[in-house]
């Protein structure tokens, strides 16, 4: 089996068998891998604490005919607070379901890599929810699954004031354009979304939120999510039980 060596972002971890785990990782080279690790259950495996969500790792992986196997893991950084903070975790799981289900496998994808580096280590200073809500905003840019949020889908005209939003559209429809389903989209709304997906992460800057428009901005998000995914994300019931 050929070996090659990549940086990889720990995704997903599935048991398996006895002592053994199914890897998802996003990795710098090749994107999206699945891999088996075996024996890291183990208490003297020297890839248990590799094996970490979100851990930043150099590892050396065999190629496969249907899952690759890690041979060798270093971990090059691990993030503290989406370790140690619940809350923090639940949102950073979001983020990671919503790349584990989107991301075809062995699409190399650098840009969105180094994207997802900075957004890790916003988790670490910036409030979790409103870094996951960003996080996925910016990331859907990637996909080519995006809505549209500053023109009407129909005519193409720049949005100027109050309009209405409609997903099965594929997004901001203008008053001239409304169609049955659509529901209002204010442009407060409209402005918050347009700011998350364009935060810069480097920046020390933060957003001025208002609540009912951040809570209208995951409304969105979260009713779009399931039609390009295919069912409920399971990471929104361990956000619910943290934050409960």
């Amino acid at each position: 089996m050929a070996l090659y060596t990549t940086e990889a972002i720990v995704l997903g971890a599935k048991n398996w068998g006895e002592a053994d785990k199914i890897m998802t990782f996003f990795t710098r080279e090749r994107g999206l891998v699945r891999a088996t690790a075996f024996g890291c259950r183990r208490p003297r495996s020297q890839l248990a604490g590799a094996m970490q969500l979100f851990s930043e790792l150099e590892v050396q992986l065999a190629e496969g005919q249907r899952l690759d196997t890690v041979r060798t893991a270093t971990t090059q950084r691990h993030y503290k607070r989406l370790g140690e903070d619940l809350t923090c975790m639940a949102y950073g799981a979001f983020v990671a379901e919503f790349l584990r289900e989107t991301l075809p496998e062995g699409q190399p994808e650098p840009e969105m890599y180094a994207r997802l580096q900075a957004i890790l280590a916003a988790f670490e200073t910036r409030n979790p929810r409103v870094t996951a809500l960003a996080a996925v905003y910016q990331l859907l840019e990637y996909t080519g699954l995006e809505l549209h949020y500053e023109r009407c889908v129909h005519c193409a005209a720049e949005l100027q004031g109050d309009a209405f939003f409609a997903i099965n559209e594929g997004g901001a429809l203008c008053p001239h354009c409304r169609t049955a389903q659509a529901v209002p989209y204010p442009a407060s709304v409209r402005e918050l979304i347009v700011a998350l997906r364009d935060l810069d992460w480097g920046s020390a800057a933060q957003l001025r939120i208002h609540g009912h428009d951040l809570v209208a901005a995951e409304s969105i998000m979260l009713a779009y999510l399931p039609t390009i995914i295919g069912h409920p994300l399971r990471s929104l019931a361990f956000i619910q039980q943290v934050t409960a």
